[in-house]
């Protein structure tokens, strides 16, 4: 895994989900600079994914659990899809871009975390 990917990773999703959750405060509408947002948070963790499958491939295993690793993995690959899905189902509540930036934030939180168990955690 690389150290720095996963270090912007979790930074530009935090930054991204404020910006996200300012704009579901002010009462903006679900919009596709929000849905954008989502697919943005999920490709990067598609892209960790395959950078998580390559790298104990190439030798360079995580220090933690490797399956505490991919359960917040693949959690965290459902949580997008799930809070845009809420949100454009949920068309008469005003809070939709709130719960995606939200989601985004939970993301943020859980990238940082695997950070956590790939390179500082020692099993």
């Amino acid at each position: 895994m690389i150290d720095w990917l996963m270090l912007a990773q979790a930074i530009g999703l935090a930054v991204i989900g404020f910006a996200v959750v300012i704009v579901g405060l002010l009462r903006k509408p679900f919009n596709d600079w929000i849905l954008g947002a989502a697919a943005l948070t999920l490709l990067t963790l598609i892209v960790q994914a395959v950078a998580s499958i390559i790298a104990p491939l190439a030798g360079a295993g995580p220090t933690g659990d490797l399956f505490e690793y991919w359960v917040y993995l693949i959690s965290a690959l459902l949580i997008p899809p799930a809070a845009v899905m809420w949100a454009l189902v949920d068309k008469k509540n005003e809070w939709q871009t709130l719960i995606v930036g939200i989601a985004i934030l939970a993301v943020a939180v859980m990238a940082y975390r695997m950070h956590q168990i790939w390179f500082v955690q020692v099993a």
